[in-house]
């Protein structure tokens, strides 16, 4: 359900500019022509995935409490994050359809992959271990193993509908 609204964003997003042969806007614009729509989506993805984590965090009590502003905050972040990994994606889509992935390009487009894989991964941490000091550290593992399937799962699904550079 998570990978279908992910891929359904992107392309709701993309494919009509992809087919377009006029000047091509960057992913940063994309973005902010359609920022009423990318909002609603990802508040749905997130709504979902408090479901997921809802059910399987096992919070009982006070726990609830003290995890709950920590993940929304995480999420808020994690939500910046995936903006930009979408711009850059938009940023590819787009180039490959016009047929020009440049080394330029590919080199950029590579510097910000590994930028905010780098982000993310300090995010979690971050995270993770708020949520072992204020609920306990088994929670934050939980979270963690939860959070990485998640991700795992949007991230397939993605790149097996993305085309490779040529």
């Amino acid at each position: 359900m998570l990978k279908k609204l992910t891929i359904t964003l992107l392309a709701t997003i993309s494919l009509p500019l992809l087919a377009s042969q006029q000047d091509i806007p960057s992913g940063k614009e994309v973005m902010r022509q359609n920022q009423a729509q990318i909002q609603n989506n990802f508040a749905d993805v997130d709504y979902k995935r408090k479901k997921i984590l809802e059910t399987n965090m096992g919070l009982e009590g006070q726990e609830n409490e003290k995890f709950w502003p920590i993940y929304n905050t995480y999420r808020t972040e994690a939500d910046r994050l995936n903006k930009r990994t979408l711009e850059a994606m938009i940023d590819y889509g787009q180039a490959y359809n016009q047929g020009y992935v440049t080394d330029e390009l590919a080199t950029d487009l590579l510097h910000r992959f590994y930028s905010l894989q780098d982000d993310h991964i300090k995010l979690r941490e971050r995270y993770t271990r708020r949520i072992a000091e204020k609920v306990s550290p088994k929670r934050a593992l939980r979270f963690l193993q939860i959070e990485t399937q998640l991700d795992a799962m949007v991230e397939l699904d993605i790149a097996r509908k993305l085309p490779l550079a040529e």
